[in-house]
């Protein structure tokens, strides 16, 4: 790090990084040959099915999807995440002020909180099982 700057106590307080952790126990592991089988977060072990990469290489060359989206997502996008909870788990949302797009989960994990929780208030976390 430049000597010039240090590093703030907020940020010096800050637990690891989980899933940076979690990779070094794997690498870890994986040195001492160990087989795994990640149940993390999601990293394809498999080749994009050929369909798709040809649908994103498509859609790349269409100068519409050349700039960045609205930042409360697309409503063709937000429709079919509402089709999508309606088939999965027979909910309905209204996809035009029940649905939000993130940049990813964690972005919704961290800043829901923020948006809806005050100090003093109690709350508990909860997931969704499928």
């Amino acid at each position: 790090m430049n000597e010039g700057f240090q590093q703030s106590q907020r940020l010096l307080s800050l637990p690891p990084y989980i899933f940076s952790e979690i990779n070094n126990i794997k690498a870890e592991a994986q040195k001492r040959g160990v087989d795994l089988l990640s149940l993390a977060i999601g990293d394809p072990d498999q080749p994009t099915p050929e369909p798709i990469i040809q649908e994103l290489q498509k859609a790349s060359a269409d100068p519409l999807n050349h700039a960045y989206s609205p930042y409360e997502g697309t409503l063709s996008f937000k429709t079919q995440v509402a089709q999508w909870f309606q088939n999965r788990f027979g909910v309905s949302l209204n996809p035009e002020n029940e649905v939000l797009a993130l940049i990813g989960s964690k972005e919704g994990i961290a800043h829901f909180p923020l948006a809806f929780v005050n100090p003093g208030d109690k709350c508990f976390p909860f997931a969704l099982l499928t």
